[in-house]
Formats: C-alpha cells, structure tokens, sequence
C-alpha cells in the first residue's frame, strides 16, 4: 500500500514538472542572469553584450536575450543566489511603446531606440514575439502589453524572398557596423573578396582572350602548331597564377 501510494505521487510529480509546462503569470518558469544595466526595469527588453545583460536601445537588435520580470512564481535561481528573473519563451508583460505606431493584437513587436522598449515591427527584422493585446497610447508613450515571446526572423508576406535575404544581410551588417571590431573584420572580407574577384576578372579579360586567338591561329596555321601550344599553355599558366595570386592576397588581407 505504502509502495503503491510512493509510486502514484512520483508520477504525479514527474507529469506537474516535466510533462505539463510551468507558467507564471503566463510564463514558463525562469532563470536568473546578472543584469549589469541598474536602471533596468520589470518589463525591459534586454540584450546580451560582451559587458552583460544591458536594455535595448535599438530597433530589430539580434542579440536579443529575454524580459526582465520581479516576482515569477516559478524561478531557478544559482547557488550564490545572484542575478534578476529574465524570461525566455512563453507568455509575459513586456514595456512597449508607440514609436512605430499603435500596436494591434498581432503585431510582431521587436526592440526600439527608447532603451529596453518594445515598438510594433513595420519591416523586416528581428522581434521578440506577438503582441497578445493592443496598446494604442499618445506618441512615445510608454506602456505594457502581454507578448508571446519568440525571437526570431520573421517571414513577412508583404515581402518577396529577396527582399527578406536583403533585410537578414542589412540587419547584420548594421549590426557589424555598431562593433568597431567586427567593422573592421568585416572590411577585410569584403576587400578580400574584391581582390579575388577582380584577380580572375583580370585573368579571363586578359589570358583567356589570348588562348581564344592562339586556337584559331592553330586552326590557320598548323605548321606552327608547337609555337602555339606553347603560348596556350603559357597563358593558360598565367591565369591560374593570376587566380592564386588573388586567392592568396584575400588570405592575407584576412589574416592582417
């Protein structure tokens, strides 16, 4: 009997924990992150920085991380008990404001330029989730909505498959250009890659005109079939040097 009532309450444990999710306040249960941004506030949207956690202060950043909540039913906090809630995934009260309009029950809502904000998306970029409610306040006013919290690249349908790769490459680059590091990272690729593709443009433009002509020389006079063959060849020599001349300058520029 005792066995059979320690066996109903580990499956009943084992369901409540692990089949069915937690919610608090319509949210998964959370974790605990160190927030170096003190002047963040329950609702904030936050992003991961090489500092820490800090609020967003841009429109469609990538790196954003989660929600900053107080007081979450279910919470798994560290050993040294440091750090503030932030969530993740689920359902959760998020600060959002009408920069870009007001917000409608759907409306994918992303970051904005007011720090730790949310604002309706108007374009292509990354967002936070769906907006669960409408929040139609005056010009920059501040208020909370609840969101269903996904982050991610959005497919919109007002745009075509292009337009959305042009949007993920823009939002990355922008992205690269906020870090002078990856910038520069970033210019020495793209220089890396001009001087490949002008290295081969150089070589067919130049080599390959000269192997054209050889052959119809061939064709005109084939007493000089050796000295031809060989100036083919030598051309055909050049243009595979020109090519790993470029393709090791662009390791080079790499590398710098």
């Amino acid at each position: 009997m005792i066995l059979a009532a320690f066996s109903l309450t580990c499956f009943t444990f084992y369901n409540l924990v692990f089949t069915f999710p937690v919610h608090a306040q319509g949210i998964e249960a959370t974790s605990t992150y160190e927030i170096v941004d003190t002047a963040a506030v329950e609702g904030d949207i936050l992003v991961s920085t090489d500092k820490g956690l800090t609020r967003a202060d841009k429109g469609f950043d990538n790196k954003m991380f989660g929600i900053l909540v107080d007081q979450p039913i279910l919470v798994f906090r560290s050993a040294d008990s440091k750090g503030k809630p932030v969530v993740r995934s689920g359902v959760t009260e998020v600060n959002v404001t009408t920069l870009n309009g007001p917000i409608k029950y759907g409306d994918y809502i992303t970051s904005s330029s007011i720090s730790g904000k949310g604002q309706k998306a108007v374009g292509s970029g990354y967002v936070l989730g769906t907006a669960l409610a409408a929040f139609d306040g005056a010009a920059g006013e501040v208020g909370k909505i609840p969101v269903a919290l996904r982050f991610e690249y959005p497919s919109l349908s007002s745009q075509n498959s292009f337009g959305r790769l042009i949007g993920i490459l823009g939002s990355s680059f922008l992205e690269n250009v906020g870090d002078p590091k990856k910038l520069t990272e970033v210019i020495r690729y793209i220089a890396a890659g001009l001087v490949v593709l002008l290295s081969f443009t150089f070589g067919f433009l130049t080599f390959s005109k000269s192997i054209v002509k050889a052959m119809e020389a061939l064709g005109r006079n084939p007493l000089a079939k050796t000295t031809i063959q060989l100036s083919m060849l030598i051309n055909i020599a050049l243009l595979v040097i020109t090519g790993i001349i470029g393709i090791v300058a662009s390791i080079l520029i790499i590398k710098l």
